[in-house]
């Protein structure tokens, strides 16, 4: 038996709910798997996986104060479709269709599958809007997804709490008396983000990865290095500008969260100053120590009681939509979820790669770059209305080129 989400929105999901309301909130992850499997054997599994994550059987309805909350329906079923297509299939063409395609979140589930069936093997596309999960979420439906669909049973999770429930916080208060006039809910126009991707190979991910560690940074604040210094040369417009880089920051260890399919990040700035002639390394270690501290929960508390005075205790929607419409005003994302933490191989079906997260962020010329390892092979994605051409090549030149560099003496 399933057990049944039904529970307000905590401050940050209501946050993405907001947003959801004037611009798309929805993205993708997509896994590249050898082998196949009959479309029975995937249906199968997307059951099983849905009876797992009390998530994926919701809705998200308004109740009687006003407040938006999270309903289990029990005829839902996510949507799955198979497309069989070449071996030379571009997959990334299938994201950009799906990401114009809007979820109905007062109807729900808050997830579709995509099976693209090649000659000898699969990808699997999960489009999922992030009102109620984030890319680890999708990350680790995939092993959930290929466990089931090679015989495993899964196990059934508890429901997903709030991170402020987690946190030991206070519901959003039901409003009995109001002067609000209501808001009126609109269809919001498709998007149509364009998508790339690249891989690198194991070498060069070791070596990006070992070269880093020797500067004192990590990969994130090397891609992020990469992001800001190709965005600056690509786009003329960013060469003297004041660049912000936001990246997610998944709030599971701090909060000792298990692998439900859930909306558990905080997202945190990192401002980048023009540069005349800027040392790859030292834009590498700002932008890790622009993060420090943001793994723990006092940041996790300080985030979300940001979002809890925006979006909490009061029903006008328009005056919070208004408010949030000045948010989130950055020029790069980096969504980077490190590395694929369990074992890829499923018997017939093996685990290739993983790309994304891939969504938009912003008002539409940000660059949104996803990043994950999975086999020790780094993948980038980048997304965006308005990509700025030959980025991601141009991020691949700079890491190879500083990753193969002789290392600059830090000064004690």
């Amino acid at each position: 038996m399933t057990k049944k989400q039904n529970r307000t929105l905590g401050a940050f999901e209501k946050t993405f709910w907001l947003l959801d309301q004037i611009d798309s909130k929805d993205f993708a992850l997509a896994a590249e798997v050898e082998g196949k499997a009959p479309v029975e054997a995937w249906q199968s599994a997307i059951k099983q996986v849905q009876q797992r994550h009390p998530n994926l059987a919701v809705r998200i309805v308004m109740d009687e104060f006003k407040r938006p909350v999270i309903q289990h329906v029990d005829s839902l079923e996510i949507p799955m479709r198979v497309v069989n297509v070449e071996s030379d299939f571009k997959w990334e063409e299938e994201v950009e269709k799906e990401l114009s395609v809007r979820f109905d979140t007062s109807k729900g589930p808050l997830l579709r599958v995509i099976i693209l069936q090649k000659p000898q093997d699969t990808v699997v596309i999960l489009i999922a809007n992030h009102t109620l999960a984030d890319g680890s979420s999708l990350n680790y439906l995939f092993r959930d997804i290929l466990n089931a669909v090679t015989g495993q049973k899964l196990e059934i999770l508890a429901p997903q709490k709030s991170n402020d429930e987690t946190l030991g916080l206070p519901d959003d208060i039901a409003i009995t008396e109001t002067k609000s006039s209501g808001y009126v809910f609109k269809k919001i126009d498709s998007v149509y983000p364009k998508v790339e991707s690249i891989r690198f190979s194991g070498e060069s991910t070791l070596r990006i990865l070992e070269k880093s560690r020797l500067e004192q940074t990590t990969v994130h604040g090397a891609i992020c290095a990469a992001a800001v210094i190709a965005s600056r040369k690509l786009r003329s417009e960013w060469s003297d500008k004041k660049l912000e880089l936001i990246s997610p920051i998944c709030t599971r260890r701090a909060l000792e969260l298990d692998d439900n399919f859930g909306l558990n990040i905080t997202t945190h700035p990192v401002y980048f100053e023009p540069e005349l002639n800027p040392y790859f390394w030292d834009v590498a270690r700002l932008a890790k120590s622009g993060l420090a501290g943001t793994d723990t929960v006092a940041h996790v508390q300080n985030y979300i009681g940001f979002f809890r005075e925006l979006t909490f205790n009061s029903d006008d929607i328009q005056q919070m939509i208004d408010v949030l419409k000045q948010a989130f005003n950055h020029d790069i994302m980096i969504t980077n979820l490190v590395s694929v933490k369990y074992n890829t191989d499923f018997g017939k079906l093996k685990l290739k790669s993983v790309y994304g997260p891939m969504v938009r962020s912003g008002k539409g010329k940000e660059q949104t770059i996803g990043a994950i390892s999975s086999n020790g092979q780094l993948c980038l994605t980048n997304t965006s209305d308005n990509p700025i051409p030959g980025l991601l090549k141009e991020m691949e030149n700079i890491l190879l080129k500083h990753a193969m560099s002789a290392q600059k003496v830090l000064p004690n």
